[in-house]
């Protein structure tokens, strides 16, 4: 049975005599032992208040006063009925688990408000230079550019929704890295001030951002240009430290996706409908409505099998403490035209063609 939302007299009273027995030397309840090992059991009221001082002390956070503690425990009661709802559907060991996150206590709006919108979509006649569908001639079975050292660490895009600019500066760290054997964590914040054909913290389309790093010569390092989470003033006497000569958009297949990440990490954009509350497993778009509408874009890594099922690996921009260390698997080779959640639709591959020095190479065994 759902859990139900309480009075605010009924939670302050609750909250006093729970808050008193959680700063005792008596072992905590953790929300897997409340929930069970897969997330998928109601607790009772009195439990449900219990998890609510447990995430709250584990994700320090303070409410302005009792008002706002009421209204974010609403939030947090709603959101625990839609995870244990969903985590009650998997149909196997591979499906993907929600769990209790830094999200839990932000209403869906709050959420699609700053991290999914419109602006990353694009029209159709945006899609031209496609790469074909064809495989290239060896195709590993396995693969991570993570372990090849092409992929930086997991970057947090904060309270702005500048997904765009993170994927978009990924996907040219991947390639440098790749084409000249340089890693290097390049700056989100010159694409987010600079970039006027998009809309910085409002959302912004990755094609514009790959046209105004080649416009623009290259791209300057996260260390000369930091991060600050807002839009901000452009910077332009800034040293570029990495650069690309041009890029592709991919047809919207499996196959076409597949054979550029042999190449090299890929940018794609999807609809991140259902990744708020994301833990670990193999994500499938239960809820994804079968079009190729995108909200958010991610870096795609990689890709592996778990149980005969595929996925692609993706890195996200939400910070570690978000899905599997800032990583989330997603199902691939389901037959559906656009993959899950439209992941093949918006994909694109940055390039370098001069300048190269040994490459990377995925040392893995092919199929």
């Amino acid at each position: 049975m759902m859990i139900s939302q309480t009075s605010l007299f009924f939670l302050i009273s609750f909250i006093v005599t729970t808050s008193i027995s959680l700063s005792s030397s008596s072992p905590i309840l953790t929300q897997y032992s409340i929930l069970g090992p897969n997330l998928d059991k109601y607790p009772s009221q009195d439990d449900a208040i219990k998890l609510f001082q447990i995430w709250k002390k584990e994700h320090s956070r303070v409410y302005n006063d009792l008002q706002e503690m009421s209204k974010r425990f609403d939030i947090f009661i709603s959101n625990l009925n839609d995870i244990i709802d969903s985590n009650a559907k998997r149909m196997s060991s591979s499906d993907y688990i929600l769990g209790l996150n830094k999200f839990a206590d932000w209403s869906n709006e709050e959420f699609e408000e700053t991290y999914l919108n419109n602006n990353v979509d694009m029209p159709e006649e945006d899609s031209d230079m496609k790469l074909n569908d064809d495989l290239t001639p060896y195709v590993p079975s396995s693969l991570d550019w993570r372990k090849k050292g092409a992929v930086t660490e997991v970057k947090n895009q904060g309270r702005c929704g500048s997904c765009w600019a993170f994927a978009t500066v990924a996907g040219i760290e991947g390639i440098n890295a790749v084409a000249r054997g340089k890693l290097i964590s390049l700056s989100e914040q010159q694409l987010v001030s600079c970039d006027k054909n998009s809309h910085g913290c409002k959302g912004g389309r990755v094609k514009n951002g790959l046209d105004w790093v080649l416009k623009n010569g290259g791209i300057a390092s996260e260390e000369n240009y930091p991060y600050i989470a807002k839009n901000g003033t452009c910077t332009r006497k800034v040293k570029s430290s990495a650069y690309i000569d041009g890029y592709r958009r991919l047809t919207n297949s499996d196959n076409a996706l597949l054979s550029a990440t042999v190449i090299q990490p890929i940018i794609a954009c999807l609809n991140a409908t259902g990744f708020k509350h994301y833990q670990r497993g193999i994500f499938n778009g239960r809820y994804c409505k079968k079009t190729t509408f995108t909200s958010h874009c991610v870096l795609i890594v990689g890709y592996n099998s778990y149980n005969g099922v595929d996925y692609w690996i993706a890195k996200n921009s939400w910070g570690k403490d978000w899905g599997r260390d800032g990583y989330i698997l997603i199902k691939r080779n389901t037959g559906l035209p656009y993959g899950v959640c439209a992941i093949n639709s918006k994909a694109f591959q940055p390039k370098i063609n001069k300048g190269v020095s040994t490459p990377l190479k995925p040392s893995i065994s092919f199929m």
